[in-house]
């Protein structure tokens, strides 16, 4: 056996080890988001189809005042936690990505329900 061969060989039984770990993790981790992806699309599926179902109702006026009340109040916070952000970002100290990220977040989780309500109207009455 040449030198080169032998070499290749002692590599080849040294490395053996960590290939068979990394084959074994990049295994799970494919299954894992293999059942996350299919997870994901099933939660998508069902979220859409429960909302082509609802079939909205008038409100009495006690339940719309709670309801802007409560959004009133989202609102205040959301403005808030990014008044907080953006002062603590413009003056450069750390940790002040965060308290902006999480507004920013805030407001889209916001205006999600809100362009659904503006936009979900079907046109089957027209």
């Amino acid at each position: 056996m040449g030198r080169i061969r032998y070499g290749m060989w002692c590599l080849e039984q040294s490395t053996s080890g960590v290939r068979g770990r990394a084959r074994a993790v990049t295994g799970g981790t494919a299954t894992a988001g293999r059942e996350l992806l299919w997870a994901t699309e099933l939660s998508l599926r069902a979220m859409t189809r429960q909302a082509e179902l609802a079939r909205p109702e008038p409100w009495s006026d006690g339940k719309l005042l709670a309801s802007i009340t409560v959004f009133a109040v989202c609102a205040l916070v959301v403005a808030t936690v990014l008044g907080i952000g953006v002062a603590r970002w413009a003056m450069t100290e750390s940790n002040s990505l965060l308290f902006a990220a999480a507004g920013a977040l805030a407001v889209g989780l916001v205006f999600l329900p809100l362009a659904y309500l503006v936009f979900a109207s079907k046109g089957g009455n027209r």
